[in-house]
C-alpha cells in the first residue's frame, strides 16, 4: 500500500494539519512530521499506526525533491 495510491494518507495528513491550524502553530513539512509522531506516540490501532507511519515517509522524501518525483509522478 503506497500513499499515493489509496488516499488514506492523505487524510493522517490532514488530520496532521488540521490539529496544527486549530492550535494556530506553522504547518509546514517539518512539522507535520513531528505532530504525526505525536499521533503514532498516542498510540491507536496497527492499521493507524501504519498509515502514520507511510504518511511520515513519503513526507520526508520530500527533503530531497528528486526522491520525491520519483515517488510521486504526478508531480
Amino acid at each position: 500500500m503506497s500513499i499515493q495510491h489509496d488516499g488514506k494518507g492523505h487524510v493522517i495528513i490532514g488530520e496532521a494539519a488540521l490539529s496544527l491550524a486549530l492550535s494556530e502553530r506553522e504547518i509546514s513539512i517539518e512539522s507535520l512530521i513531528a505532530e504525526l509522531g505525536f499521533m503514532a506516540r498516542a498510540g491507536g490501532s496497527n492499521a493507524r499506526l501504519t498509515e502514520i507511519s507511510e504518511a511520515t515517509s513519503w513526507l520526508r522524501s520530500f527533503h530531497e525533491p528528486e526522491q520525491a518525483f520519483r515517488h510521486v509522478p504526478y508531480l
